[in-house]
């Protein structure tokens, strides 16, 4: 094995980064045109398939132009050393999303009709599944050769403290990265055998001997005017130089680097929802799949279930409670009445064998079913189909004093269903741990939102309908 890596490694230069994109958008343009007369050959013999029409050659040529110019426009023509999977599939989505955009406006404009709809469904499909198997696999195999040595980049960090430790510590836990740390400078050298020297007297020397790419700095240990001659003297001699900027012990794990014009920004929380278009994506999602559900499945369902209520036991078909909506607004939430009229309606929690609960009741409760009137509260823009989960008045109330960063659950509209419910937690909260483990996956979800992470939610949610939850009750 370890002759085989030996020539791998003779054959492929250390590092080759800057092929990198060259490589990524021939190969790309390869797929592409592979797509196009691909789809021509399942076809078969179609008559409208000729070649000799300027305008069905046009289509061929406008395809290929706007995929580069997507790729320009979008910067998604390489695959950055710290990009993660996650990223790398919204990126990719994204562009392809712009291509049959632009794609389909040519079609409108030039009025290529005579195109079959099949071939196009044929080209679309086999060019997003040939670029994504393209990308992923540049990622896997970028990820091998660096674990092997191979298109690395030598990096020293200025500054042996937590923020430099943590650093190291980084890079050594992902070698698919491919950093090599070489060392510290620091002003007390003898604190530890990995700082080379002190900063301002050795560094320079070193960078004159040894191939360095990138200096990493602790912002707390340079001087300003020094950290000035420092960037001067790197981009004199081509070096990448990196500040860690020094937040004084404060830990979150997001933070967000805006410029207002010259002058840097950190946010210390990333709301993709805040968005313009992250929020009109999911609202309009929103809407279309509220409808769908009320139309669909609701229009028949809900008589039904309004009758069995009522036989069931005496009392109203809706359950209406005031709930904790977006920026801590309430609004009024509707549920299928599961319980029988009680007075501890909107103080006391349900619990496991809540005699309050009836035979129907508990069925609706195990299914979610009884959630579904709150598709109402979407329609009308107090909820979304996902998000966290909204709390009765006197939770929030108690929550709010006794858990850290309880109302940030409050920064998007609640939903009619969440990641939290669809990881397990859901049900009863007799403990504030409960209440954190759910507070905790809440604000994950506001942070990390995505189009695919609500279909996930969505579909686990689906799931574990049909399988049963037994913290539902």
């Amino acid at each position: 094995m370890e002759a085989v890596i030996q020539r791998i490694k003779s054959f492929i230069p250390g590092r080759f980064s800057r092929f990198l994109p060259t490589f990524i958008v021939t190969g790309d343009v390869l797929v592409l045109l592979c797509s196009l007369f691909g789809s021509i050959s399942l076809l078969g013999n179609n008559p409208n398939l000729v070649f000799d029409r300027p305008v069905y050659l046009g289509f061929l040529a406008f395809s290929l132009v706007s995929w580069l110019a997507c790729l320009i426009l979008l910067k998604s023509y390489t695959i950055k050393r710290i990009n993660s999977l996650d990223r790398l599939a919204k990126n990719t989505i994204i562009t392809f999303l712009y291509h049959i955009f632009l794609v389909s406006a040519y079609i409108v404009a030039t009025e290529a009709y005579f195109i079959p709809r099949n071939y196009l469904l044929s080209f679309f499909s086999m060019f997003i599944l040939g670029v994504s198997m393209w990308r992923f696999g540049i990622y896997f195999i970028l990820g091998y050769l660096r674990k092997l040595g191979l298109n690395y980049r030598n990096v020293v960090i200025i500054g042996y403290n937590p923020y430099g430790l943590s650093l190291k510590h980084y890079f050594d836990q992902n070698p698919t990265l491919g950093y090599r740390f070489k060392g510290f400078f620091d002003n007390w050298p003898q604190r530890h055998s990995s700082i080379i020297g002190k900063f301002q007297r050795s560094l320079e020397d070193f960078l004159k001997t040894e191939n360095i790419d990138e200096i990493y700095v602790c912002q707390s240990y340079l001087k300003h005017r020094y950290f000035r001659h420092l960037v001067r003297y790197t981009e004199n001699h081509f070096l990448k130089i990196k500040l860690l900027p020094d937040i004084k012990g404060l830990v979150f794990d997001d933070l967000e680097l805006e410029f207002y014009s010259n002058l840097p920004i950190i946010s210390f929380r990333k709301e993709p929802l805040q968005n313009e278009l992250n929020a009109a994506t999911k609202r309009i999602f929103d809407v279309v799949f509220a409808s769908f559900v009320l139309l669909g499945i609701c229009s028949w369902l809900f008589p039904l279930i309004a009758i069995l209520i009522k036989l069931d036991s005496r009392g109203p078909i809706f359950f209406k409670q005031q709930r904790s909506g977006r920026a801590g607004k309430d609004f009024l939430c509707f549920k299928f009445r599961t319980m029988v009229v009680n007075p501890e309606a909107d103080t006391r929690q349900a619990t496991k064998n809540d005699d309050r609960i009836t035979r129907l009741g508990r069925f609706l409760r195990e299914s979610n079913i009884d959630e579904l009137p709150q598709f109402i509260n979407v329609l009308l823009g107090d909820m979304s189909v996902v998000g966290p989960r909204p709390h009765m008045l006197k939770h929030t109330q108690e929550y709010s004093k006794t858990i850290s960063n309880y109302m940030l659950r409050h920064l998007i509209k609640p939903g009619v269903t969440g990641l939290a419910q669809a990881k397990g937690y859901r049900g009863q909260t007799d403990d504030n741990y409960s209440m954190k483990n759910r507070v905790r996956v809440d604000i994950l979800y506001i942070e990390r939102w995505t189009f695919l992470l609500d279909l996930k939610v969505i579909g686990l949610t689906v799931k574990n309908m049909f399988k049963g939850e037994d913290n539902a009750y």
